[in-house]
C-alpha cells in the first residue's frame, strides 16, 4: 500500500548489526558489507528457529578483532528513546512515518535493500541482464516464444554472465510463475539474494514456512476471481504473512490496507473488528484492488507498482514521463519512489523462487498447515475464551482464527458474529454457546457520547470502571471516544447522566459547581444559549466545531485560542448554539450549571491560588524597579517579572502601578500604594434587546 519512502538516518555500521540482531546472526568482517537503515533499529527478539542462526556461521573464523572493533564501536551510540519520541508528539513521529510494516523480517529486508541496491549508484540497470536470453530456450523439442516482452530470441546462445563473471545460465531452468517477467537486474538480484546470501534465506525460510497457513485460502480467492495465483506473494513482500503487520502510517493486515482504501473495497475498521486482518474479508478486497488497478494500466507491473505508492503518483508519472512500461519509468531520474522500484522487483523474484523452491535450495522446507476452520454464529460481546471453552480448544487457537477481533470478543453488534473454529468443532460449539447465552449475566450496546468518559458512565451504570475495562476489552492508554460502542452491564432504566463535577473531586468547583474560566469579552446571541464543554483527550477543534455546528473562527473568538494548536484536555470551551440545536449525544454544561470567572480578575485570584498570598497593587517611586519593589514586598525577582510583563531593572515611571503577591491576610493598605485591583470588574449581562418597533424611527 502507499507509504513515504523511508529515509536513511542511522549509520551503515548500526544498520548492520541491526540486521544481524534481527536473523540472529554474527557480525563479521567480510560477511556483511555496511549499509543505511531505514530508521533506527528496534530491538527485536532472536528467532527462535535455530537452523537459522545457524546458516549465520560461514566465514565465522575470519577476522575476530575486526568484530570485536566493530561491537564496541556501536556501544557507543544510544539508540533513540521511541516510547519517548510518540509520546512528546502525540503520535507517531516523523521516523516512524518513514518505514512501513513493522515486523523483524521486513526490517531485515529493508536493511540489506540498501546495501543491495545503494541509491548513490547511477544505474540501478546494467547492459548484462538485456543480453541474457529468455528462459525458454529455442530448440527442436520446445516450442518458440514470440510474444515474451521482449526481442526474439536468438537460437542457442553461449550462457550469459552477470558482473563479476557469474554463469547465469541457470535462470533458463526456471518453471516461470503466471505474472509476467522482466529479466531486469533488479529481479536477477533478489534471486541472487534468496538463493545464496544467509541474510534472504533466512528472510524467506521464515515467510515460506509461514504462507502455508493462508496462501491456498488466498489462491482460491484469486483464482475465484480470474486473478493470476502468484499475486500471493504480494501479500507476502507487504506483511510478511503476519496478520498483525502494522505500519506507523495506519496500514494493516495481511495485504496492508490503508484505512480510506479499506473501506473504500468494505472493510469495517472500529475498536472491536478490523476487517483488515481477516484472511478471507482482506483477500477478497485486495483481489478486488488489484483488478481495478489492472483494468486502470493494463499491466500487472503498473498495477503492482500502483499498490505500493497509489495510482495517482503512477498516473501521474506515466503521464509526465510519457511512457506506460514500468521498467523504462523506474531507470528514469526522478520518476517513481525507490522504494517501488524495487517493490515490483522483488515480488516477481519471491514468485520465481516459490515455482522453485528446490532449486534455491528450500527442498526440505516444512510449510506449516493452513489455518482452517468453519464459521459459528457467536451472540454480541461474548469473549473468545467462552468460545475456546465451547470448542475445547486453546483460546489462542480461536484468536488465531480471528485476528479481526481485536478486544478477543464479539462486536456488540445487533446481530450475531461469525467466528471461525476448528474444522469439526462447529456443532459442539454452538450447543455449549447457547447453553452458556442462559447462564451469563446480562450485557446490552452503549453508544459513548461526545465528551463522556469511562468513569461517567462507570459511575451512571453504577459499576467500576475496572469492570467496563475487562468487559471491553480496553487497552491501557486506550481513549475512548464519542461514537464507540461499549457493552455495559444490563440496567433498570438507567441513562448516562449529564456532567456533574463535584467541588470534593475538582478543584475548580465553585460551590458544587464546576467553575469555568472565561476571556472578558462578552458575547450576546439573540437566537442561541452558550453551552460549556469539557475537552477530553484526543479532541480537535475541527470535531468539536463539527459537533457544534460551529466554525474555528468563532470558537477562536469566544475563548481566545489558537486554531492551529491542539487543545489541551481539561480546557472548558464556552460555545454559543442555536437555541433549538440537538446535544442529546454530547455532555455539555449549561449555564445554570458552571459558575464563570473573568480571566485575571481578583476572584479568578484568588480562587486559584493555593498559597495564602493576596494581589496588591502600589505606586512606583522614582528610581524602584521591579526587582527593588520585590524585595521590600518579599517577593522574587523572576515572580515581578512573570506578574507584571517587565524586565527587573527596567525602570519605572513615578506614579505607575505595579502588580505584587504578598503573603499576608486580606487586602491591606501598605506603605507604597493600596491594595486595589488593576482589572476591570466583570460585565455583568445585558438586558433583553429593545423591541425593534419601539426604536426610533432612522432619519
Amino acid at each position: 500500500m502507499k507509504r513515504p519512502l523511508r529515509s536513511s538516518r542511522t549509520s551503515c555500521l548500526a544498520s548492520v548489526l541491526g540486521l544481524a540482531s534481527v536473523l540472529g546472526l554474527a557480525f563479521v568482517s567480510g560477511t556483511f558489507a555496511p549499509s543505511a537503515h531505514a530508521a533506527p533499529p528496534a530491538p527485536a527478539a532472536r528467532p527462535s528457529n535455530g537452523k537459522a542462526a545457524a546458516g549465520s556461521n560461514k566465514g565465522s573464523k575470519t577476522n575476530a578483532s575486526s568484530n570485536s572493533s566493530s561491537s564496541s564501536s556501536t556501544k557507543a551510540t544510544r539508540p533513540p528513546e521511541t516510547t519517548v519520541r510518540r509520546s512528546v508528539a502525540g503520535g507517531p513521529t516523523f521516523d516512524d512515518t518513514a518505514v512501513g510494516a513493522d515486523t523483524p523480517e521486513l526490517r531485515a529486508l529493508y536493511a540489506a535493500e540498501r546495501e543491495l541496491f545503494p541509491p548513490a549508484q547511477s544505474s540501478t540497470v546494467t547492459a548484462w541482464p538485456d543480453e541474457l536470453p529468455f528462459p525458454v530456450a529455442s530448440s527442436e523439442d520446445r516450442p518458440r516464444v514470440h510474444a515474451s516482452g521482449l526481442p526474439p530470441t536468438p537460437p542457442a546462445s553461449a550462457p550469459a554472465l552477470a558482473e563479476g563473471g557469474r554463469d547465469l545460465a541457470w535462470l533458463s531452468k526456471l518453471d516461470m510463475p503466471d505474472l509476467p517477467v522482466r529479466w531486469d537486474a533488479r529481479v536477477v538480484r533478489y534471486l541472487e539474494f534468496f538463493k545464496d546470501d544467509p541474510r534472504g534465506r533466512t528472510t524467506l525460510t521464515i515467510w515460506m514456512r509461514r504462507s502455508g497457513r493462508y496462501r491456498d485460502a488466498m489462491k482460491k480467492v484469486l483464482r475465484r476471481k480470474g486473478l493470476p495465483e502468484d499475486l500471493v506473494w504480494l501479500s507476502m513482500i507487504e506483511s510478511g504473512f503476519d496478520p498483525a503487520a502494522r505500519s506507523p502510517v495506519g496500514a494493516v493486515g495481511l495485504w496492508q490496507f490503508m484505512p480510506e482504501t479499506g473501506k473504500i473495497y468494505g472493510l469495517n475498521q472500529d475498536r472491536w473488528a478490523d476487517q483488515r486482518m481477516s484472511l478471507v474479508s482482506a483477500t477478497e478486497a485486495a483481489s478486488d484492488f488489484l483488478a481495478d488497478l489492472h483494468r486502470r494500466f493494463g499491466s500487472w507491473d503498473l498495477a503492482m507498482a500502483a499498490y505500493n505508492m497509489g495510482y495517482g503518483g503512477v498516473l501521474s508519472a506515466v503521464r509526465k514521463y510519457n511512457t506506460n512500461d514500468f521498467w523504462a519509468l523506474s531507470k528514469l531520474e526522478g520518476s517513481l519512489p525507490w522504494e517501488t522500484t524495487l517493490y515490483v522487483p522483488k515480488i516477481i523474484a519471491a514468485s520465481i523462487v516459490a515455482r522453485n523452491l528446490a532449486t534455491f535450495g528450500y527442498r526440505e522446507l516444512q510449510i506449516e498447515a493452513p489455518l482452517e476452520g468453519e464459521d459459528v454464529p457467536v451472540g454480541p460481546g461474548v469473549a473468545l475464551a467462552t468460545v475456546a471453552t465451547a470448542c475445547g480448544v486453546t483460546t489462542k487457537e480461536i484468536e488465531q482464527l480471528n485476528p479481526e477481533l481485536r478486544a478477543s470478543r464479539t462486536p456488540p453488534a445487533q446481530a450475531d458474529w461469525p467466528v471461525k473454529v476448528p474444522a469439526g468443532k462447529g456443532a459442539l460449539c454452538t450447543q455449549s454457546l447457547a447453553k452458556n447465552r442462559r447462564e451469563a449475566p446480562g450485557t446490552e450496546r452503549y453508544v459513548v457520547r461526545f465528551g463522556e468518559s469511562l468513569e461517567q458512565i462507570a459511575q451512571a451504570r453504577h459499576v467500576a470502571v475496572s469492570k467496563l475495562v475487562e468487559l471491553n476489552a480496553i487497552g491501557q492508554g486506550e481513549v475512548v471516544r464519542g461514537g464507540t460502542v461499549l457493552l455495559v452491564p444490563k440496567g433498570d432504566g438507567v441513562v448516562a447522566e449529564e456532567r456533574k463535577d463535584t467541588a470534593s473531586k475538582d478543584k475548580s468547583a465553585f460551590n458544587g459547581k464546576p467553575m469555568v474560566v472565561v476571556p472578558q469579552d462578552m458575547f450576546v446571541y439573540p437566537d442561541r444559549r452558550r453551552v460549556f464543554y469539557r475537552v477530553q483527550v484526543g479532541d480537535s477543534l475541527r470535531e468539536i466545531c463539527s459537533t457544534f455546528k460551529t466554525t474555528p473562527d468563532e470558537v477562536r473568538r469566544w475563548n481566545g485560542v489558537d486554531p492551529q494548536a491542539r487543545l489541551v484536555e481539561g480546557m472548558t470551551v464556552q460555545l454559543f448554539v442555536p437555541r433549538d440545536a440537538d446535544l442529546t449525544g454530547v455532555v455539555v454544561l449549561g449555564e445554570p450549571d458552571v459558575h464563570t470567572v473573568v480571566a485575571g480578575t481578583d476572584e479568578f485570584f484568588q480562587h486559584w491560588d493555593d498559597k495564602g498570598r493576596r494581589r496588591v497593587v502600589v505606586s512606583a517611586k522614582a528610581g524602584d524597579t521591579l526587582e527593588s519593589i520585590g524585595k521590600k514586598h518579599g517577593v522574587t525577582t523572576g515572580l515581578m517579572e512573570r506578574i507584571n510583563r517587565r524586565g527587573r531593572n527596567e525602570a519605572l515611571v513615578p506614579g505607575e502601578s505595579i502588580v505584587c503577591w504578598v503573603a499576608g491576610p486580606g487586602n491591606q493598605a501598605t506603605p507604597n500604594g493600596t491594595a486595589v485591583s488593576a482589572f476591570p470588574e466583570a460585565t455583568p449581562p445585558l438586558s433583553n434587546p429593545p423591541n425593534p418597533e419601539l426604536l426610533p424611527a432612522l432619519p
